[in-house]
């Protein structure tokens, strides 16, 4: 039997959001097991921290049960008299779905709050994992690799994952123990999605070598968290050197002469700091193709949220 800490949950919770100025929170709550839990812990801290809390549910209409999910959310809010606000969006097709869900999620969160409000999500160390072994198939680099932070800020939102290294059977037990209330998202089980084959196939064959699996990944993301921050804050000292005084725009004539690899981490660093998007290396290497183009075409460079275009010595990318 796994060891586990009554308090684990509460206590995680807790050290997060007192680590704010703020006191404004919103749960992304899915109505599932995880982002129940999350709710719950907060609700009871809110009895003694005195904090503002609301919820916010995204449905993606892809699910059977989709409208019975977005009823049972407000249901849950209401009895716990917390203000909760539901928005339906639209998956224009079903190609890489968990990535346009993904990115849905977080630009509606991101839309329908402030910039004083801090949003919490109910990720832990088991979705942690499954992000590394993602990432490491997708060919991220090092920032990729270390996989989520607990607080990101997106947009002049801030994201913050309080159960982001605890394991999923601690918030189990959690809900067992408070008999909390939740559906099940069925397209948990389809092993037609990546996140999903890699939970169910790949990393309990691993476990049953490893036993020890978690903490192997954990030390390494930790490690690859720390090498992202100390690059990450090099590239960001000399990057300015290479924009203009419009970030959204970078110098071709200044940054063609440097080493291919600095080229690689200046761009793969100036991307995500407009738009919060890990391109791989393949990526980034047809972005240096377009830098090199001599026609007046204005060669486009499009990934989900991240559009690029060349106008004569400048590359050009749109905030989201």
């Amino acid at each position: 039997m796994e060891n586990t800490n009554p308090n684990l949950i509460l206590d995680a919770c807790s050290k997060l959001i007192s680590s704010f100025k703020n006191d404004q929170f919103i749960v992304a709550f899915s109505g599932g097991e995880d982002s129940s839990v999350l709710l719950h812990a907060m609700v009871e801290l809110k009895k003694v921290k005195k904090f503002n809390l609301r919820t916010i549910h995204i449905n993606h209409n892809i699910q059977d049960n989709s409208t019975e999910v977005s009823e049972h959310c407000l249901r849950v809010s209401k009895n716990y008299a917390i203000k909760h606000s539901s928005y339906n969006v639209e998956i224009d097709n079903l190609s890489n779905i968990e990535e346009k869900c993904r990115i849905q999620r977080y630009n509606t969160l991101r839309k329908h709050s402030h910039v004083g409000e801090i949003i919490l999500t109910a990720h832990h160390l088991n979705d942690q994992i499954e992000t590394f072994f993602l990432r490491m198939l997708r060919g991220s680099g090092i920032k990729g690799l270390s996989s989520m932070n607990m607080c990101t800020t997106l947009h002049e939102r801030i994201i913050a994952r309080p159960l982001l290294r605890v394991p999923k059977h601690e918030l189990q037990n959690y809900s067992k123990k408070n008999m909390i209330s939740y559906i099940e998202d069925q397209s948990n089980y389809d092993t037609r999605l990546d996140r999903n084959y890699i939970r169910h196939n790949i990393i309990p064959e691993l476990k049953k070598k490893w036993g020890s699996l978690d903490k192997i990944i954990l030390n390494n993301l930790d490690i690859l968290s720390i090498q992202s921050d100390v690059l990450g804050s090099y590239i960001e000292s000399i990057s300015t050197a290479y924009t203009s005084d419009d970030e959204t725009i970078l110098e071709i004539n200044k940054i063609i002469h440097e080493d291919y690899g600095v080229k690689v981490l200046l761009l793969h660093h100036w991307i995500f700091k407009i738009t919060s998007t890990n391109l791989n290396l393949r990526h980034i290497n047809e972005i240096l193709k377009i830098m090199n183009t001599n026609n007046d075409s204005n060669p486009l460079f499009l990934f989900d949220n991240v559009k690029i275009t060349k106008n004569g010595t400048k590359l050009i990318i749109q905030k989201p």
